[in-house]
């Protein structure tokens, strides 16, 4: 007698390592993680954008409930490595991640000062990439916006959404017209004052891109804007992710004595990125996010 031809849905599991580029999922995909597999994603986001990667599921703790309203969401950020398999095989369509992998990002605090211990690590030799896992800035616009989308599509590259990096550019450009040399006491893109420690921070951060790229440099000035919403300015990253809209006070509104939540991602940047010391007009800030968004074709 022949037997039935029959296969077993788990016997052709296959596994991957991938980057983590978007966090903010559209609705419907609640919980889900835009991720850059390597091996089956290029690398290039003119060749595979980012808009073509796919929305990963991920696996929750077995402590969480696992049913819709209850439980823990995915935290897991833009930059992250993860680990998974893919539920449907060899066709590798449907990705499931498992959990991620620590790593290092960026320059440790061992290479960011200076420090010559080449025996014990091997991080502190010359550091001629500006960023192992981040997209560097590419300059192919012109005109009066081309330093401003520049900036937004790396923001873009790098696992924000049209939304988010527009309000980045849009807060950078209100408070220091993109200038990246020193005015006053102020010096950069973002405004650092020159007397702070995130001066400080940001002068031994770009000396270990040298000679690749310089102090003055906008790509170098947009690269540690990342790494600080990533690592000293976290809670700015998750103002900006919670909220949903370019524009919006922080305070939120009243409607029949219920605060409603109307949090604008520019508000957010203003109070928890930029110093407290630079004024910077929201109703501006506003206005130039909002000319890049639309600028931007994104809808």
């Amino acid at each position: 007698m022949k037997a039935i031809n029959h296969k077993y849905y788990g016997d052709d599991v296959r596994w991957f390592l991938g980057t983590v580029v978007d966090n903010s999922p559209p609705a419907g995909l609640e919980g889900r993680i835009r991720i850059r597999i390597y091996g089956v994603h290029n690398e290039s986001v003119n060749e595979i954008p980012q808009a073509d990667l796919p929305w990963a599921q991920v696996m929750t703790p077995s402590d969480t409930f696992g049913v819709s309203g209850y439980g823990t969401s995915c935290s897991i950020l833009p930059g992250a490595l993860v680990f998974g398999i893919f539920l449907d095989g060899i066709g590798s369509q449907l990705p499931l991640v498992l959990g991620s992998l620590p790593r290092i990002e960026y320059p440790t605090n061992v290479q960011a000062a200076g420090r010559d211990d080449i025996a014990t690590n091997p991080f502190s030799l010359v550091f001629t990439q500006s960023n192992a896992d981040a997209i560097d800035p590419i300059e192919i616009f012109e005109g009066p916006l081309a330093d401003k989308l520049t900036a937004a599509y790396f923001f873009i590259d790098n696992g924000y959404n049209a939304k988010e990096a527009s309000s980045i550019v849009g807060v950078l450009e209100a408070a220091s017209k993109l200038e990246t040399g020193q005015y006053g006491d102020n010096f950069g893109i973002a405004a650092w004052n020159v007397f702070s420690d995130r001066w400080k921070r940001f002068s031994a951060y770009t000396a270990r891109l040298e000679p690749a790229k310089k102090l003055t440099d906008f790509d170098a000035q947009l690269i540690y804007v990342l790494h600080e919403l990533k690592t000293t300015h976290t809670i700015a990253h998750s103002k900006l992710k919670a909220a949903k809209e370019i524009t919006g006070s922080l305070s939120g509104v009243r409607v029949d004595g219920i605060t409603t939540k109307t949090n604008g991602q520019v508000a957010a940047l203003i109070k928890y990125y930029i110093s407290n010391s630079i004024e910077v007009s929201q109703s501006l800030a506003e206005g130039i996010a909002n000319r890049i968004y639309n600028s931007l074709g994104a809808r």
